[in-house]
Order: C-alpha cells, then structure tokens, then sequence
C-alpha cells in the first residue's frame, strides 16, 4: 500500500476505499484524447482491471493530445500501446485490450464483465450504442466530450437515471456528429481537463460517493475558465 499511502491519507478513501478501488473493473471506450488521460490516471490511482476497447491505429494527427503514444507507434494499435504504458505505470492493474468496434452484437457480452463504463469515443453511433446497452445492463456510465475550448461530462443511469436521450435529441447528437474535432478542431488541453475530470467521477463512483454530475452536466469553457453544472431533470411523458 505504500504506492497510494497518500492517496489512502484522504478520508473518502483510505485502505477500505482503496482495496474497493483495486477489485474494480473499468471499461473505457475509446482510447484517444479522452481515453488516454481517463485510462492514465485510474491505472495510477490502481483500479483492479481496466479495459480499453478501441479499433483505431495511431496517427501523426492523434499525437498532439494523445500524449501516451510517440511517432514510433504510429500505425500500431491505439489498444496495444495504451495497454503495455499502463502495465508499465502500474503492474498491478490488469489490463484488457478489446481491439474490436463495439457493435450491437458484441457491446453486451464485453460490459457485462465491467462495473462502470467511461464514453471516451467520438461518433455519435457509438455513444448511442453505449447509452442503450447501460441502460439495459444497468451499469453507470460516465459520459464527456470536448470540442474547440469545450468539454461537458455528465454521469447517465446513475440515481437520476438520466439517459443521454434525455439531455440531447437524436437530431442534436446527428448534427453534432458532423462538427467534430477533426473538423471543428480540439485544444489538447482540454482533453486533459475534461479526462481527468472523467477519472474522478468514475473513482466517485466506484467509492459510492455522492456526485452533482448524476444529475447534472459540468460544462468547461477553456477560453474564458468558465465553469458551470447545469441541473437536469428526467420529465416521464
């Protein structure tokens, strides 16, 4: 325990909550801008497996804010070398590469071996593929996105049981889905602010800690520094 003594000094967490943390499984879907920081810091704080499911090889375009990977992996697997960094930042943690697109056949079988599920993609089929199989799996999931300076993360089927439908329309997440990074662009730091504050939701969550993101959604401006959590309320029709 000597690696967290810090960690554990923290009163949410100490040796009970850490041992809670090293039994958790954490799938992170999507292993670029967000992925990277998400799967980087919930190996370090020793969550006992983490899976990354992605089916992307590494781009010159990725290494800006992907900063795990280095221009001699490009052309590898994002899931490849993600899994060998974090085994070697903390061997402790088991890590589970599932080189694979998530699709309606498949994405069931693979979460249902998690207990939490951080979106960490960039397409709005996915994340509406996602949104469907937690929901029916009951499983939590820790959703973000960046864009330009912006990032939101919110936490769906939690207490709330708010479902991303709920916060936006099909149509909303179809025309967002047609301004995404690699059109509208992405501030690498950013992907750090709002990845790490994934991290710390799903550890939240894990600990079963209370969070104003199960029902709300925090909303970054990095331009402007600009923070606010807008309340969301599930309306039954």
């Amino acid at each position: 325990m000597l690696r967290y003594i810090q960690q554990t000094a923290v009163p949410e967490i100490g040796v009970f909550g850490q041992h809670v943390i090293g039994e958790a499984k954490v799938l992170i879907v999507g292993a670029g801008g967000l992925g990277v920081p998400v799967a980087t810091y919930l190996a370090a704080m020793g969550v006992g497996e983490i899976g990354i499911a992605d089916f992307d090889t590494i781009q010159e375009t990725n290494l800006h804010r992907q900063f795990t990977y280095a221009p001699a992996d490009i052309g590898r697997y994002k899931t490849e070398v993600l899994s060998d960094r974090l085994k070697t930042q903390n061997p402790t943690s088991k890590v589970t590469s599932h080189t694979i697109r998530l699709t309606v056949e498949n994405a069931a079988e693979i979460i249902a071996n998690y207990d939490l599920v951080c979106d960490c993609t960039d397409t709005v089929e996915a994340r509406l593929l996602l949104d469907r199989v937690c929901y029916e799996g009951n499983k939590k999931l820790v959703y973000a996105a960046v864009k330009g300076w912006e990032g939101y993360v919110t936490i769906l089927h939690g207490k709330a049981k708010i479902k991303l439908t709920d916060i936006f329309s099909e149509a909303d997440l179809q025309f967002e889905s047609q301004n995404t990074c690699s059109i509208a662009g992405v501030v690498s730091t950013v992907c750090g602010i709002i990845g790490c504050q994934q991290a710390n939701e799903a550890i939240k969550i894990l600990l079963d800690l209370e969070s104003n993101l199960d029902g709300g959604i925090f909303c970054y401006d990095g331009k402007s520094n600009g923070i606010k959590i807008l309340h969301l309320q599930k309306h039954d029709l």
